[in-house]
């Protein structure tokens, strides 16, 4: 369909609400990023672009080669989650830093900080020269799922105008996305392994692209991580 056609449908069907003028130029520059972020994370895309603006879904493509290499890159994937466990905890801290400042911060600080509660790392990120947004980060290399009482020490640890986020290896139990999302409460955002990797093969940290679309792990920027 053509991505007109598809903003018209969601708009009738109310799977899209937006105040916005053009919402078909929204709608297709979503549909663009989407596609470009999955394949720079080694995922398949779900949409097809077929040129003059039409766009499919994958799913309704013959399972060749793109899906040949998907699954590739899935265990990349799998590889490069069970290799942040055997990384030195503080070497640990220096990847994450080496992440953020891929993705657009700067200042990107790794160590000790006075009183932090557990503040692994902090950075800045400014967005159009208007918007700063100050980023405090603790870092759980763990196995096991991090919990509400984490959630509480790193909010208590915030300086003024930062922002907090915990990084785990492992995932989140209820009672701390629950408290993580505590309305009357300054937000810890949360980011579980699989984002974790995720992000890191979106921005070419720990692995490398072989092809276009096929990553493979960078032996040589992990090494020195090693226990």
């Amino acid at each position: 369909m053509h991505y007109k056609d598809i903003t018209s449908k969601a708009l009738e069907n109310g799977w899209l609400v937006t105040k916005g003028k053009t919402p078909e130029l929204t709608m297709n520059a979503q549909v663009n990023t989407e596609i470009k972020r999955r394949r720079n994370r080694g995922d398949a895309p779900r949409f097809v672009q077929h040129g003059r603006g039409y766009i499919g879904l994958s799913k309704w493509q013959a399972r060749g080669l793109a899906f040949q290499i998907e699954q590739y890159n899935q265990e990349v994937r799998k590889t490069l989650r069970d290799r942040l466990l055997a990384i030195k905890p503080k070497e640990f801290e220096k990847l994450i830093s080496r992440l953020l400042a891929e993705m657009g911060f700067v200042e990107v600080e790794v160590g000790s900080f006075h009183a932090d509660g557990g503040i692994d790392v902090r950075g800045e990120l400014t967005v159009g020269d208007v918007v700063r947004l100050k980023l405090a980060v603790q870092v759980k290399r763990w196995k096991r799922n991090v919990q509400a009482p984490v959630v509480r020490d790193v909010r208590g640890s915030l300086g003024a105008h930062e922002q907090g986020l915990i990084i785990t290896t492992s995932d989140f139990g209820k009672g701390a996305k629950e408290e993580a999302a505590q309305a009357d409460k300054s937000p810890i955002a949360l980011m579980n392994g699989e984002q974790l990797v995720q992000l890191m093969m979106e921005y070419g940290i720990g692995v490398h692209r072989s092809t276009p679309n096929l990553l493979e792990i960078d032996e040589e920027s992990l090494a020195w991580n090693k226990e």
